[in-house]
């Protein structure tokens, strides 16, 4: 395994134990999130062991972690020797991911309006202004995490914790993808004119504009990601 593979755990470093959560609740969590933000992509190995050094932690919570993250679709078994990676997603997989989150995500953005708060807009256009940033400087770590920050601070204001977890689990998903489609020609602009369009929904308390904006962005993001999968079959 090249040294390169291991880049999204470097990012991660060791893991920050906080009372009232067990340790593999922690790593799960952690581990999650990172796969959402797009720290690893499609394909790469995960490895138990460096996982545990680089978390610093032991083996054991680090396994069980690992084999729900796999149980959630986040991680697979691969080849004769059962490597543990990133699913590398094919075009229909692609598409049923994208259909599914534009009825799971835009039926949570109409019921997000009724549960937003002035705090919680506050923190949305304050994830929204740092995706801004780091697309005018080309940073693709710090868009990716404050584009999941922005759409799940959304979501949560539905107050739906079942519909919340299904959309976490189709970001579990594709969210390694999104890192390999962040620089198509014109992504960024396309991206931060769907959130500019949901910010000012937002302020118009609009159910259906906010709606249509997530559904816009979801569509976009998913013709970056099927022109990023033909590349990558292109140069295979």
């Amino acid at each position: 395994m090249s040294v390169e593979l291991w880049n999204g755990w470097s990012r991660l470093g060791p893991l920050a134990l906080r009372e009232g959560q067990t340790t593999q609740a922690q790593i799960y969590a952690t581990l999650r999130e990172a796969l959402i933000s797009g720290y690893f992509r499609p394909g790469e190995e995960i490895s138990l062991r460096r996982a545990a050094m680089v978390m610093g932690t032991s083996v054991t919570p680090v396994r069980e972690a690992l084999r729900q993250l796999e149980s959630d679709g986040g991680l697979e078994v691969f080849g004769g020797n059962r490597v543990l990676r990133v699913p590398i997603l094919n075009a229909s997989e692609l598409l049923d991911i994208r259909d599914i989150r534009i009825n799971l995500e835009g039926f949570a953005a109409t019921l997000a309006i009724s549960g937003m708060r002035g705090s919680r807009l506050r923190l949305i256009d304050n994830a929204c202004q740092l995706m801004q940033r780091a697309a005018d400087a080309g940073d693709a770590d710090m868009y990716l995490e404050n584009n999941w920050r922005f759409h799940s601070l959304i979501y949560e204001a539905a107050g739906r914790p079942v519909l919340m977890s299904m959309i976490r689990g189709m970001w579990l998903r594709v969210g390694p993808l999104i890192r390999t489609a962040v620089t198509a020609p014109m992504h960024f602009d396309r991206s931060m004119d769907s959130h500019y369009a949901a910010m000012e929904a937002l302020r118009k308390t609009d159910a259906a504009a906010l709606q249509a904006a997530i559904i816009r962005d979801i569509s976009d993001a998913a013709d970056d990601l099927s022109a990023s999968l033909q590349d990558q079959v292109r140069t295979a």
